[in-house]
């Protein structure tokens, strides 16, 4: 089949809507380009962070339409599209760091059936075999809300209706439309108003037996996260600096961690995941050096022997196979859910 980016340039209508002024939002319609060519355009806009499978019988002539909004510091997707399979491996979210859980609402038949909602974690993985017709799907970054994620601790489906199901539905392609028109200084405000809704409307969809102190560590891990996000590369950032600026207790937050491998391998693991994006990064920094002491290691071969412990090759061979700026695929959803 023919490459993306040429069939994407070649007499038909833009495949990808965006410019440098707009970087936040993005459109892909395969709906005008040669059969052909269609589902390569599709499975191009979500890869490399999804991967997409469509049927044999499908993938000829596959139409799907998808509008990718950033609202503060959440994501919203708006997508209407023959069924398909999305995946993503467990293994992904070391390799490439992205750490954003996932609410994917499915919109009800025209008959009135059940609303059909998708919880999910990039950095845990997960899969969804059939996924067609309308639905709307927001990435949120899990420093901005911590008090969720209990619900997030696994990926499933929540087909069981609710009051604060149907309202979620309701109100997702709206916030979706609105955000298409809002000016980038009103962002703030919508946010406040997504992220107050997705609270209100996903809390009590913790999974299943979970005992309340469970719920209280998997809250205080992702809000200690969101600590160390902030001072990667902060030399005195360490297991005992993140007691004093969490407020917890040595003990209660070494219990917290116990189960992810200890504070300190978490705080090792943030960092390495976050330098391996910089250097895949077309437009990221030259230098290993620069981007190892920008996550906190100041001595090279220290970085390059964590590195290679957690990813089994070098910084060195990672930056060899970026490839240049004016080799860039054209964007889709890795572009927008990099930005910070």
């Amino acid at each position: 089949m023919p490459h993306t980016q040429a069939a994407a340039s070649g007499g038909t209508a833009p495949v990808v809507e965006a410019g440098p002024e707009r970087a936040d939002r993005l459109v892909v319609d395969t709906r005008g380009l040669p059969s052909a060519i269609r589902f390569d355009v599709w499975r191009a806009f979500w890869e490399p962070v999804l991967h997409v499978a469509a049927h044999m019988a499908g993938a000829e002539g596959f139409r799907g339409r998808a509008r990718l909004l950033r609202v503060g510091h959440h994501v919203v997707l708006d997508a209407e599209a023959d069924a398909a399979g999305y995946r993503r491996a467990r293994s992904e979210g070391l390799r490439d760091g992205l750490d954003r859980w996932v609410v994917a609402m499915r919109a009800p038949d025209s008959d009135g059936g059940p609303v059909e909602l998708l919880l999910g974690s990039l950095a845990l993985g997960f899969g969804v075999r059939e996924l067609g017709g309308r639905w709307c799907c927001v990435f949120i970054q899990p420093d901005r809300l911590p008090q969720l994620a209990p619900v997030f601790a696994t990926a499933r489906a929540v087909t069981t209706p609710s009051p604060a199901t149907r309202m979620l539905a309701g109100m997702l392609p709206r916030i979706a439309e609105a955000a298409a028109d809002i000016a980038p200084d009103d962002a703030p405000r919508l946010e406040a108003a997504l992220s107050s809704m997705l609270t209100a409307c996903l809390t009590g969809c913790e999974t299943l037996p979970h005992s309340t102190r469970q719920q209280q560590e998997a809250a205080r891990r992702a809000r200690v996260m969101a600590l160390v996000d902030a001072g990667l590369g902060e030399p005195e950032l360490s297991p005992a600096s993140l007691v004093e600026r969490s407020g917890i207790s040595r003990s209660e937050l070494y219990r917290c961690f116990a189960p992810v491998g200890g504070l300190a391998r978490a705080i090792q693991q943030r960092r390495l995941r976050h330098a391996y994006r910089e250097l895949v990064r077309a437009d990221g920094p030259a230098t290993i050096s620069r981007i190892g002491e920008a996550v906190g290691f100041f001595d090279p071969s220290t970085f390059t022997r964590a590195f290679r412990r957690e990813f089994g090759c070098t910084p060195s061979e990672i930056l060899a196979r970026r490839p240049p700026s004016a080799a860039r695929p054209v964007p889709g959803l890795a572009a927008v859910l990099s930005l910070r």
